[in-house]
């Protein structure tokens, strides 16, 4: 069963896949010196993931995209560049080489993972998940080129794509990163959380409404998207109150992130002191 948060003035909505669909944090791959990676994992962290080449018009984009990494890893953002030889032919070396060549050449320290093809019946299955809209939940989107870009949000779930003309370095993608949450659906259904005030002053109170036991994270974001502490972890039953003291925090806006159970809601709340 989704459950939901109350949101009072100042707070916003946003929507999250269907627990029908898996998310990202549903696989696993090879990276590029053949260790298993877990994605679930980068479970709290936006993603980035791009198919790389290193001998295409485009190749320069790494440069970009390191940049983009260099900036942005302290705000729980990761890359992740699955090389692929099959747009033109232009990674044709194994991933040693290829390895040598992203580090050497554009100073690459983002997580690169085994090569793959993409355009053969297949392919790895994050690939497959990335492009069919009935494996993610939200949209179909055929890879064309080297340096295809999709944008992953915290909890594992699909966002966007952009083609290999758009740089890392667009505003759409910078602004998502710094926003308090991605793009999330929760369909209509009973309340999760309720936030109030405290009248003791410099704390409020959330009122966690599970109607049977589960797992719930709630975390505290500035308004740049920067994690600034965890609110609660744990498993809640019944009716629980949480009350949180943010006199440690500057007076201004923040973002209350709750998950559970696939499920996820953010409350822009100002808090003054």
């Amino acid at each position: 069963m989704r459950k939901f948060i109350t949101l009072f003035a100042g707070c916003y909505l946003a929507v999250s896949a269907s627990a029908q669909y898996q998310t990202l944090h549903d696989f696993k791959a090879l990276s590029i010196q053949h260790d298993t990676i877990d994605f679930a994992t980068y479970a709290g962290k936006k993603l980035m993931i791009v198919n790389t080449a290193s001998f295409c018009g485009f190749t320069p984009q790494f440069t970009n995209l390191q940049q983009l990494y260099s900036q942005y890893k302290q705000y729980n953002f990761e890359i992740i560049g699955f090389p692929c030889n099959d747009f033109g032919q232009q990674d044709p070396y194994d991933d040693s080489t290829i390895y040598h060549f992203a580090t050497t050449q554009y100073g690459v320290t983002f997580q690169l993972m085994h090569k793959i093809s993409i355009t053969a019946s297949d392919t790895t299955p994050i690939y497959k998940w990335l492009q069919r809209k009935n494996l993610n939940g939200v949209k179909n989107a055929q890879v064309n080129w080297n340096f295809n870009k999709f944008l992953i949000d915290a909890t594992g779930h699909w966002v966007a794509y952009y083609d290999s003309n758009v740089s890392p370095l667009n505003s759409a993608i910078t602004n998502w990163i710094m926003a308090g949450t991605g793009v999330e659906n929760l369909p209509d259904g009973q309340e999760m959380v309720q936030l109030s005030e405290n009248a003791s002053g410099n704390s409020i109170d959330l009122n966690i409404i599970a109607p049977f036991p589960q797992h719930y994270a709630i975390d505290i974001y500035s308004l740049e998207g920067k994690n600034m502490g965890s609110i609660y972890n744990g498993i809640a039953d019944d009716e629980q109150k949480i009350n949180y003291n943010y006199s440690g925090l500057s007076s201004g806006v923040y973002f209350i992130v709750i998950s559970s159970n696939g499920s996820r809601q953010t409350i822009k709340h100002a808090f003054v002191r």
